[in-house]
């Protein structure tokens, strides 16, 4: 199961990478960076939890399991998002860690709540759901 989880947190980089260029090409320019990012961070959690729901047949986790995946993909996201951004892009510590300032309206942390828990939401719901 957790290649099967593996492959799936790819299918989550890819949407959230997809998000994140519509994001920047369709909200930031009418909306402002701020504004976009807000509504991105939305639309990105929104779509990781569509995914989510979508693969959870394919994973089959107990209760247990989807909250031990939900861990390992937000390590993997966590991993990547400083690994790759500090060290591949260049970007600074303080810039990455400024997107999880909620009180300057960022909402990033939403996203990683959204990996986290994703799984076992869904199982609930799945179970609740006729």
């Amino acid at each position: 199961m957790i290649l099967r989880a593996v492959a799936v947190w790819f299918l989550i980089l890819i949407t959230v990478v997809l998000t994140g260029a519509l994001r920047q090409a369709l909200l930031e320019p009418r909306l402002g960076e701020l504004r976009a990012h807000q509504i991105g961070t939305l639309l990105a959690c929104a779509a990781v939890f569509l995914v989510i729901v979508l693969t959870l047949p394919w994973l089959r986790p107990t209760s247990l399991q989807a909250l031990g995946i939900g861990a390992l993909w937000l390590g993997m996201a966590l991993a990547f998002e400083f690994g790759f951004f500090h060290f591949v892009a260049g970007r600074p510590w303080s810039e990455l860690l400024a997107d999880y300032n909620l009180g300057a309206g960022r909402l990033l942390i939403l996203l990683w709540l959204t990996t986290l828990f994703g799984p076992v939401v869904a199982l609930l719901l799945k179970r609740e759901l006729p």
